[in-house]
């Protein structure tokens, strides 16, 4: 029980060391008429939805997306330090923490074949700044957190296997072992809107081409994709948000009209260089699988904003991570965000 605890409370200790940062100082620039208000975003991805209890199973996270321009003191240095990088006027802080969850492919094992990915865990906190320039949007982040036994991912499996009578995970005692992990994340995304003149509907469709740089002992990889949109007020924000890897955006929106909706399709290609949840412990301890090296995520969804909340579902299938795999994997992503 003493481990347990030591782990609860390094998973509080992030919480409430990210509730400190989100107390920013007065904002630069900001214009009260403008204002568009604080962004809570809440995913939960999860194979359920594929019908299949491997490879990425569930991910959880949580993310505030500050009011535009109200930047702490650590933002607004990097804003003075990044105007090389963007002409944006409109600047926001995020901070999320969250846990992912990888298994195997047969969950009764208590020793998974030869030639499967490890059990593992990802248990984190982070911090990043992103700057929308109306047409480019720029995120830099930075994830902290923990691999092995004190990510808590056994014990959040285990109690959700049992409140839905679903398998009890036998191979846990095989995961990877404890080591501090990190993820530092760039990407830049583009929007090109296009209206479409139909006089029944009052639609937009418009195109975001992306490309990203993750570095890091959770994951060193760079990714390059698009993501085409369709439906009523599309410049409120760059599409839902999702946990990395990923085709994906910070969480804020805009809120323009009280009413929203689109429907969406992207693609993103990465090239992995290195997994840990695949590859196995960073600085030895348990041994992972090869890893194919080309990735492939095809995703598809709807998304709908009223009155400062919006309810996206996105489904993804990724192809195969290593040598070995069983078939891609396929899992689904809901994502509610409210503003205040």
């Amino acid at each position: 029980m003493r481990g347990l605890d030591v782990r609860v409370s390094m998973a509080m200790m992030w919480a409430g060391l990210l509730c400190g940062v989100i107390n920013p100082a007065a904002a630069e620039d900001e214009d009260p008429a403008t204002s568009s208000g604080g962004t809570v975003s809440i995913t939960f991805e999860n194979d359920i939805f594929g019908d299949e209890d491997r490879d990425y199973t569930n991910g959880i996270r949580l993310d505030y997306i500050s009011e535009r321009n109200e930047l702490p003191l650590i933002g607004r240095i990097a804003r003075r330090n990044l105007d090389w990088l963007t002409d944006a006027d409109d600047w926001y802080m995020t901070y999320a923490v969250g846990q992912n969850i990888f298994t195997p492919d047969d969950i009764s094992l208590a020793v998974p074949p030869a030639g499967e990915r490890p059990y593992a865990g990802f248990l984190y906190g982070g911090i990043g700044l992103a700057a929308d320039s109306g047409e480019t949007l720029d995120v830099i982040a930075l994830e902290l957190g923990v691999v092995g036994p004190a990510a808590l991912a056994e014990q959040t499996q285990r109690f959700v296997h049992r409140t839905i009578n679903a398998q009890d995970p036998q191979g846990w005692d095989t995961q990877l072992e404890n080591e501090p992990a990190f993820r530092f994340v760039y990407e830049r995304k583009y929007q090109f809107e296009q209206d479409l003149s139909l006089s029944f509907l009052d639609l937009a469709a418009d195109i975001a081409p992306h490309v990203n740089v993750s570095l890091g002992t959770v994951d060193t990889s760079g990714g390059a994709g698009a993501t085409m949109r369709l439906g009523q007020d599309l410049a409120d924000d760059y599409g839902p948000p999702r946990i990395r890897p990923a085709v994906s955006a910070p969480g804020f929106f805009r809120d323009q009209d009280g009413f929203s909706w689109y429907i969406f399709a992207g693609i993103e290609g990465r090239v992995v260089g290195y997994n840990t949840f695949i590859q196995g412990n960073t600085f030895g301890g348990v041994d992972g699988v090869d890893p194919i090296r080309l990735v492939a995520d095809f995703q598809a969804g709807a998304a709908v904003q009223i009155n400062g909340v919006e309810l996206a579902y996105t489904h993804v299938i990724r192809t195969r991570e290593y040598e070995g795999q069983d078939g891609l994997s396929e899992f689904g992503s809901v994502n509610l965000r409210f503003k205040f």
